[in-house]
């Protein structure tokens, strides 16, 4: 009985034992329970109120999207700049939709005025879409935007953006309700937790110091499992007071982003904040040129001293990894000393004693933009939650630094709408003073001017048109043209005014009639064009008209002028007839004068030389000397004045024969003469070199022949006695009067002839020496000169005295261009002049 009642005592106080800190425990884990379901939905509250403001900023940002597309679409008209707008659009709608659903955990009257604000967005935006659509399909017709439409868009997406940040302060407003809310949960579990734990614990204390004593082991092995549980339920707490720090650290970094408007003020923020739950010594951040594979340091914060990579600093990307490829995921060196592979930017940390590193890259929609850099001096500094942390603030300034790009865009795609805007009224206060300048003009021209419709009626008159046609401004208003017109030039007017409207002449000129309001007729110059619409169908004509009444005056007078002149030509022709009958009868005479000279004077000539000779053969053995020299100067003398009169005779010739220029070869005339003058050229042994090609000319073959004759038998007869005549004879092409001309040269080595008698041997027996020295008529060069005049060329010479002369004439090529030709127009010798 006694061991029973011990054993009995032993079991209730073991079961009291085990069954009092079962009963503890469990209603510790029901108060455990319920806390922490209470915090979890806590916690889920600011989790849903930070999902409904993720979506309002989704909203926001297509909304910019959207009005970036826009705007962008209305300066280029380019279609690609409505893909942002278009895309933005077919997702703003679900994502408002979306915002309502993510709503209905709000309080009643938080969720009804937020839904009534999003539906108020919803009817903004709306109406903001119709006024782009049309916007739109102005664009596309190429219409210009009016400026009350710009500013009702500007007006609308204003109150948009107004909206959804009063609608983003409320749910901020209520996730710092619910973040306190989970902050008073987390402590209350903590101090209850505590609370229990100690309560228990001295309740089971006192429990086992009184009950069983006995068996202190199993009582301190349950205190030890109570011990191990309240610090499993110490750990949790501190666990969840943690994540609340971190909600907490990330809410601080999304204001700070949200309220900074630079990117390195922005970035410099989100570090300094990101730094109160993130162990690192240095932080930067860089942004990427793919294209140029360039990156630069946008900011960085360092604990103490300066940064590794100043800010501003330009790096290839090859400093940050080999290959772009590396760069899209998180890379994190435990220690710095030991790792294998360190890139430029490693190095430099390496250098300044860092000894872990956290890269994180900063992706928008999988597109890299550049990268965040953490530093510390500890190694393997940065865990898991550090590295979740890190890559949720390099996700937020991924975005934070699109949003600031795309704010700076707007501002300035602001400041071009301003500067259009300041255009447009720059180019309006001009227009205007175009047309205050226009109407001076047209009231104060010195023409009529007018408008007219296509029906002749007057639309807008000048007062000099008043004035032309008699007509006061009101009185010329209700008429049209075709009532001023005189009847007989209607019908040309007319048909000039129909075939303008079927555009089939731009503008027309004509003399015609007005009837004066005084019925007296006046004179006009009209001169009409038409003003067509942008689609091509006539507007109005513009008309000027010109007072010629004085002009027609002196028209009149000049016709009778011209009759009085003509009939003053018509005396003067019959006094031309006249002269010209008596020229024809000089002109015979002249040629009846010609025969006689070559006939009946050389008679005379010829008996005289033939008796001379006759009487020198048959007596001359019986005359003296000196009488045979008389009879020598007998046959001299007629031989020369037989020569003389052949002279004129081709020189008076040449005054009366009619000359018909042909295409005539050169190389055939200069044959030619060599050939006429082959006996004097064998008796003087003279040496003639002719080009190898002489081109072709325009002229008169045997009056060229003997002008050519003349000249080289010059040349071969006027030359020292002891001195071989050398003469060289070659062609060039030269450019006078607007044509091409050739050049005969005749080039030989003679007496020469002084500069002051080069232009007087080309007159009429005009001789520089005797004839006892060189014979001659003196009328050679002037038939030279009288046959060059006759077929419109020239004639001339260089020549010094005691060094030769060059002779040269002139005559139109008969080659059309110099490189259609094969002649070698340079002189044999090629002497220089």
């Amino acid at each position: 009985m006694s061991v029973t009642i011990p054993h009995t005592r032993f079991r209730r106080r073991l079961i009291r034992a085990i069954a009092i800190p079962v009963v503890l425990l469990l209603l510790l884990s029901g108060i455990s329970i319920w806390q922490i379901t209470h915090l979890s939905a806590v916690l889920e509250s600011v989790e849903r109120t930070d999902r409904v403001l993720s979506q309002a900023n989704t909203a926001l940002k297509l909304v910019v999207d959207m009005e970036t597309g826009f705007r962008g679409y209305l300066l280029t008209g380019e279609p690609e700049f409505l893909e942002p707008y278009e895309r933005a659009s077919t997702l703003l709608e679900p994502s408002l939709e979306e915002l309502k659903t993510l709503l209905t955990n709000n309080p009643s009257q938080v969720q009804r005025i937020q839904i009534q604000r999003i539906v108020e967005l919803m009817a903004n935006l709306q109406r903001w879409e119709q006024l782009v659509l049309s916007a739109i399909a102005r664009r596309q017709q190429g219409e210009l935007e009016p400026l009350s439409n710009h500013r009702l868009q500007k007006q609308l997406v204003d109150q948009v953006r107004q909206e959804i940040a009063t609608f983003v302060s409320t749910e901020e407003q209520l996730r710092n309700r619910r973040s306190q809310r989970a902050q008073a949960a987390t402590q209350s579990v903590l101090v209850t937790s505590v609370l229990l734990a100690i309560g228990i614990g001295a309740i089971l204390a006192y429990f086992i110091y009184r009950q069983i004593l006995q068996v202190s082991r199993v009582y301190e092995g349950a205190l030890q499992t109570a011990q191990a549980r309240t610090q499993d339920a110490e750990q949790a707490a501190l666990s969840l007071q943690r994540s609340a720090q971190r909600l907490a650290a990330l809410h601080d970094i999304d204001r700070a982003i949200l309220a900074t408007e630079m990117d390195k003020s922005l970035i410099d923020n989100a570090l300094t904040q990101m730094g109160q739950v993130v162990p690192y010594q240095e932080a930067l951040v860089a942004v990427f040129d793919l294209e140029a594979e360039t990156a630069q340091v946008l900011a960085g914060i360092r604990q103490t001293g300066k940064l590794t990579t100043p800010v501003g600093t330009r790096l290839a990307m090859a400093d940050f990894a080999p290959e772009q490829s590396l760069l899209h995921g998180i890379r994190y060196v435990q220690n710095l000393p030991t790792a294998d592979f360190c890139p430029p930017v490693l190095a430099r940390l390496r250098s300044q004693g860092f000894l872990s590193c956290l890269r994180v890259p900063l992706l928008i929609e999988n597109t890299l933009i550049g990268e965040l850099n953490l530093a510390s001096v500890e190694p393997a500094a940065f865990d898991a939650e550090a590295q979740e942390i890190a890559l949720e603030v390099a996700n937020q300034l991924a975005i934070a630094l699109r949003q600031s790009r795309l704010r700076q865009q707007l501002q300035i795609t602001n400041q071009q709408l301003q500067r259009e805007l300041q255009e447009r009224r720059q180019a309006e206060t001009e227009l205007r003073e175009q047309e205050q300048l226009f109407r001076s003009t047209f009231n104060q021209a010195a023409v009529g001017i007018a408008h007219v419709n296509s029906d002749g009626r007057w639309l807008r008159v000048n007062q000099k048109l008043c004035q032309i046609v008699g007509y006061s401004r009101d009185e010329l208003l209700q008429r049209t043209f075709q009532d001023i017109t005189y009847p007989e030039d209607l019908n040309i007017d007319l048909t000039y005014f129909y075939q303008m409207l079927a555009g089939k002449i731009q503008t027309y000129s004509m003399e015609k009639r007005y009837i004066r309001k005084d019925h007296s007729l006046v004179w006009i110059n009209l001169t009409v064009s038409l003003v067509r619409k942008a689609t091509g169908e006539p507007n109005y004509f513009i008309a000027v008209v010109e007072d010629i009444s004085e002009r027609q005056a002196a028209l009149r007078e000049r016709k009778q002028a011209e009759d009085a002149l003509q009939q003053l030509n018509d005396t003067l022709e019959q006094r031309v007839e006249e002269r010209t009958v008596q020229l024809a009868e000089i002109n015979q005479e002249l040629e009846a004068f010609t025969y006689s000279v070559s006939h009946d004077l050389r008679a005379p000539l010829r008996t005289m030389q033939g008796f001379a000779q006759a009487l020198l053969e048959d007596c001359g053995d019986r005359l003296d000397d000196f009488c045979q020299s008389y009879i020598d100067s007998i046959i001299d003398d007629a031989v020369q004045m037989n020569g003389l009169i052949g002279d004129l005779l081709d020189y008076s010739r040449l005054t009366r024969t009619q000359i018909h220029l042909q295409l005539t070869e050169l190389e055939d005339v200069v044959a030619e003469t060599l050939k006429q003058l082959e006996a004097q050229i064998e008796e003087k042994q003279a040496q003639i070199n002719v080009a190898a090609s002489l081109p072709r000319v325009m002229a008169h073959r045997s009056t060229l022949i003997q002008v050519v004759t003349n000249l080289v038998g010059n040349a071969i007869k006027f030359i020292k006695p002891t001195t071989p005549p050398q003469i060289d004879i070659f062609a060039e092409e030269t450019y006078q009067d607007n044509g091409r001309w050739i050049r005969l040269w005749i080039v030989d080595n003679g007496i020469g002839i002084a500069p002051e008698h080069q232009e007087r041997i080309f007159r009429v027996f005009e001789r520089l020496h005797g004839a006892e020295n060189y014979p001659g008529t003196g009328i050679g060069l002037a038939i030279v000169r009288k046959g060059l005049e006759r077929m419109g060329g020239q004639a001339g010479v260089e020549s010094q005295l005691g060094h030769g002369s060059r002779f040269w004439i002139a005559l139109p090529s008969a080659v059309l261009a110099l490189t259609e030709g094969t002649h070698d127009l340079t002189s044999p010798n090629a002497p220089d002049r």
